[in-house]
């Protein structure tokens, strides 16, 4: 089986469609979207700034697990 030639002017407009401002409201959309999401997965109650802080901490855990990262925060 034969593939087609690879375009890189194509494969560069898949990833880059539409303006700066366009792409950066698309991920500013996206990202709230995650963060409904995981909002709603969390006991009925919880703030949209604690899930946004729960977020946070996850993203940033480091590459082993630290006791501090799990640690409450005050």
């Amino acid at each position: 089986m034969r593939f087609p030639k690879r375009d890189l002017a194509a494969e560069v407009a898949k990833h880059f469609k539409g303006t700066p401002a366009e792409r950066m409201a698309l991920a500013r959309r996206t990202g709230e979207q995650a963060l409904q999401l995981f909002l709603a997965t969390l006991p009925p109650g919880t703030t949209r700034a604690a899930a946004l802080e729960i977020v946070r901490r996850n993203k940033h855990r480091g590459r082993r697990p630290s006791p501090l990262m799990d640690a409450p925060r005050a």
